[in-house]
């Protein structure tokens, strides 16, 4: 049977992925952790897991290197000794096969090399394990005696039958098998999946669970598994004949794929994996259903005064209605920070073998969700920020040792929400930045003059770490040096419409705070208008909005000197000059916007204030995405696209101009 063929393969693809992620990382915690332990059996479990599901739909391949691997665990295990690097490393690389033969089947990575690849690492394996004394038999699955659960626990009886229909039994059990076995121990299970793997539908399976959850969390177990129905969960007798003391079992009734709402599972919510281009798909889809809504609505204002008003009451409810299902799919959308994270324990230890350093990684609020998107797009910055921590910030042993520190550094990964924003911190006890290095460095490379280097605070300082090409570093390497990467998150960072801020103490280390939306593709938008064109500029930058008559300041420019702004002067710009456009305001008072971004706040000239629109926004494509001052697209109400600005490049342009003016 072809690979790519198989029904379950996209159900294997998602769940062999997971597992591989999370046995990366438990690969890197056993080494800093006490041999033995229930790290040791998550990580058989998981290699055991990909074994078994790539059994079930034929890749041999992923089969011989899990089964190698799990055989040097178990016996790692056994031994309860702390793993040699080399060992690691050797299990790490089997992780990496499978990655990558998983991905192979998936379609979305490249053929593993050709020839005797994956066979020689399971033999690299193989003999790794035979290096290792038998101390103790590896742990087996399926072992012929009965796992041993604690007396005190309540047994359940578990019986389910599988639809006559069903193709593969088998897998369906195992599915079932998993479930169980994460809710208890396991005592009991006939048959096994792996002696229905031939056969067809139609048979009934019983169980023996040892669990101390309740007969209803356990059937929740069973919602939206296919194929399975009759399922039946009542206490087990005990060893007096009685049943041991529980609630009472529910009437039995077939399990459908899709829960009834009139009777929710008790104790948990049924879950599925879903595609993440399925619900893409499905954001753009409620989308454009607002997008509807809002034509429909520039369509009511030219209905008879006698109708409208019922008419426009109907599209109010509708827009409830696709405002509540644009929000479920956001929320569906929403991914744990963890995700983001997962990859970070290994990335960590190889590069501090290589520099020589001890570090020890802590996250905190894993568990906290943010837009897909927005992970998707904090994925590199937030990589890099690591990386400098640790080849930057961090100091060796011994020179931890010498300042009086713990000679493995630490390095803290937090996440928490606010509000609609979430914070994302990096920080480390190394040696912090030097304000007085970053000053010299940007008077040597020219970037800012001397005298208004000399105005600086230690907390302004810091922030020439993110100018281009500054390093304090006087020698560069292939890992740092060359000035380029604190950059390039900064702007990662506010493409994203959120900022980094930077604050650090010489000696006992730094942090880096990045504050973030929770999602990047709803905003509410101020309209302006400007030479007969409308522009959208982002509500959470405006601060608030204004007349002044330029007139009287010797026309416009672009620099309007200031305006008085809330009991302060601010510098204000012309948005036509900006763009160059012509402005068709009449003579007189003209409207401003004051944007506030990164603590500074400035003032743009319109020639029109239009008003608001709650807007679902799409991202530039190439080569418009590199234009400064554009931050996405949307489209009104009447089928109009709009430019959305970018109040942070506005202003970076308006400086520009404002100097290349004062040059000439």
């Amino acid at each position: 049977m072809a690979e790519g063929t198989h029904k379950y393969l996209h159900a294997f693809i998602a769940e062999a992925t997971e597992q591989l992620e999370q046995l990366a990382s438990e690969l890197v915690r056993i080494e800093q952790e006490p041999a033995g332990g229930q790290l040791w059996d998550s990580i058989f479990r998981r290699v055991h897991s990909v074994k078994g599901s790539a059994a079930t739909i034929g890749l041999s391949a992923i089969v011989d290197i899990s089964h190698a691997a799990e055989t040097l665990i178990g016996k790692l295990k056994a031994n309860r000794a702390k793993p040699q690097r080399t060992q690691v490393d050797l299990l790490l690389q089997a992780t990496d096969a499978l990655v990558q033969q998983v991905q192979h089947a998936s379609g979305t990575g490249p053929a593993p090399a050709a020839g005797d690849g994956h066979a020689s690492l399971a033999g690299r394996l193989a003999d790794a394990s035979r290096e290792l004394p038998d101390a103790a038999p590896a742990p087996k699955p399926q072992a012929a005696e009965k796992p041993v659960a604690d007396p005190a626990l309540p047994r359940l009886d578990v019986a389910f039958s599988l639809a006559r229909s069903c193709q593969a039994p088998g897998a369906r059990t195992l599915i079932v098998q998993r479930k169980l076995k994460a809710l208890g121990t396991l005592l009991e299970m006939e048959p096994q999946p792996s002696a229905l793997m031939q056969k067809k539908g139609g048979v009934r399976v019983t169980a023996l669970l040892a669990t101390a959850r309740s007969p209803g969390e356990v059937r929740g177990a069973f919602e939206g598994i296919p194929e399975v129905e009759a399922v039946d969960i009542r206490p087990a007798p005990a060893a007096n004949g009685k049943a041991e003391e529980a609630e009472p079992a529910p009437q039995t009734r077939p399990v459908r794929a899709v829960p009834e709402p009139s009777a929710p599972p008790e104790g948990r919510e049924a879950t599925v994996r879903v595609r993440a281009q399925a619900l893409d798909q499905l954001l753009d889809q409620a989308s454009d259903v607002l997008h509807g809504i809002a034509r429909l609505r520039e369509a009511a204002r030219h209905l008879p005064e006698n109708v409208s008003g019922q008419f426009e009451a109907e599209i109010d409810r509708l827009r409830r209605t696709a405002r509540e299902l644009h929000g479920r799919v956001m929320t569906a959308r929403l991914t744990p920070f963890s995700t983001l994270t997962e990859h970070l324990p290994r990335a960590i230890r190889e590069l501090s073998h290589r520099l020589g350093k001890e570090v020890e990684l802590e996250v905190q609020g894993g568990e906290v969700e943010l837009d897909r998107t927005v992970i998707e797009a904090l994925s590199d910055p937030l990589t890099h920020l690591v990386r400098n921590a640790v080849d930057h910030g961090l100091e060796t042993g011994a020179q931890r040792v010498a300042l009086g520190k713990s000679t493995r550094g630490l390095l803290v990964l937090a996440a928490r929400r606010e509000r609609d924003k979430v914070l994302v911190e990096v920080s480390d006890d190394g040696a912090g930045f030097d304000a007085g290095k970053l000053r010299k460095r940007a008077i040597d490379l020219g970037t800012l003059p001397e005298e208004q280097v000399a105005e600086l605070t230690e907390q302004q300082s810091f922030e020439l770490a993110f100018l281009p090409g500054l390093s304090t570093r006087a020698e560069a390497n292939d890992l740092s040096g060359r000035g380029v990467g604190l950059d390039a998150v900064k702007s990662a960072v506010e493409a994203m419409g959120g900022k980094i801020v930077l604050r650090s103490a010489q000696g006992k280390g730094s942090r880096f705070t990045l504050e973030l939306p929770l999602s990047v593709s709803m905003a509410n938008l101020l309209l302006v208008q400007v030479g007969g064109e409308l522009y959208g500029l982002p509500m959470t930058r405006v601060v608030a909005t204004t007349e002044y008559d330029l007139s009287a300041r010797g026309g416009e420019g672009f620099e309007a000197r200031s305006l008085a702004v809330m009991g302060q002067l601010v510098r204000a710009y012309s948005l036509a000059k900006l763009f160059g456009l012509p402005s068709l305001a009449p003579p007189g008072p003209r409207p401003f916007a004051v944007l506030e971004v990164d603590g500074i706040t400035f003032a743009l000239s319109v020639d029109r204030l239009v008003g608001q629109e709650e807007a679902v926004l799409k991202p530039l494509f190439p080569p418009i995405d590199r234009i400064r001052g554009l931050a996405g697209t949307t489209v009104l109400g009447n089928g109009r696209p709009l430019l959305v600005l970018d109040p942070r490049g506005l202003h970076e342009l308006a400086e520009a101009a404002q100097r290349v003016r004062g040059a000439a």
